[in-house]
């Protein structure tokens, strides 16, 4: 308990506040220096894949020994500017490794929020009916009517709690499910871009052809097409 006491009180000092002080001198400055925004940008990504991992496994090493201190070495370790750990770490295995998988790690993180939208919307829509087939119940049994959907069955007054519920439900229900489901069409849509176009079929870039010089011919804009202009894509997420 004591060391995990310490090791809390160094990282959050060394660690976490003095980048964050040390960021924000790098960025208040104009103009802005580029080898500071370079090392700290280095040392951002190094910690918050750190911190991602060790959110997901802390629970199963948190129990070895000398875990605390280790974790505090390797956090002093990528902090300090005398070990400038993080840039070592940050040249030497995760920039290879997100340059290497980077279009993998891109149609992962499209699927997977396709996938959560996808259960958000069928759950939500689950525990919506469930609470309105359960408020539906308790009022006809309150009230001594038939049982909900049966011939004879009483509708909700207006001002019941019932009644609110239903027309909220009537209301924006129906419009919130179908933009939800709408986007995770969307997400979907873009992640089977992803995954199938081939990288022969992606624009090939000045880097790699060298500058055309064969001048363009300007297509004419039609009325029709500067009336109704072409919507912008939907910016993917990407990782730096």
């Amino acid at each position: 308990m004591f060391m995990s006491l310490i090791s809390h009180v160094l990282s959050a000092w060394f660690a976490f506040f003095l980048p964050c002080f040390g960021t924000w001198k790098a960025l208040s400055k104009k103009p802005i220096s580029e080898p500071d925004i370079e090392k700290w940008g280095m040392y951002w990504s190094v910690v918050g894949a750190f911190v991602a991992f060790e959110y997901i496994g802390e629970w199963l090493v948190s129990w070895f020994p000398f875990y605390w201190e280790t974790k505090t070495i390797i956090l002093l370790f990528l902090a300090l500017p005398q070990t400038q750990g993080s840039t070592w770490v940050y040249q030497t295995y995760l920039s290879p490794f997100f340059t290497k998988n980077e279009e993998q790690i891109n149609a992962g993180i499209v699927a997977a929020q396709a996938n959560i939208l996808t259960f958000l919307q069928t759950r939500l829509t689950m525990l919506w009916e469930a609470a309105l087939k359960s408020v539906t119940q308790a009022s006809a049994a309150q009230n001594g009517s038939a049982a909900p959907g049966t011939p004879g069955a009483q509708q909700p007054a207006a001002g019941s709690p019932l009644g609110f519920v239903q027309g909220l439900w009537n209301s924006y229900g129906p419009t919130a499910l179908g933009a939800l489901q709408q986007y995770a069409h969307a997400a979907q849509s873009t992640s089977a871009m992803a995954v199938n176009v081939p990288p022969s079929a992606a624009p090939a870039s000045a880097a790699t052809t060298g500058y055309d010089a064969t001048p363009q011919r300007s297509q004419p804009v039609t009325p029709a097409a500067a009336a109704d202009p072409a919507a912008p894509p939907f910016p993917e997420p990407k990782l730096y």
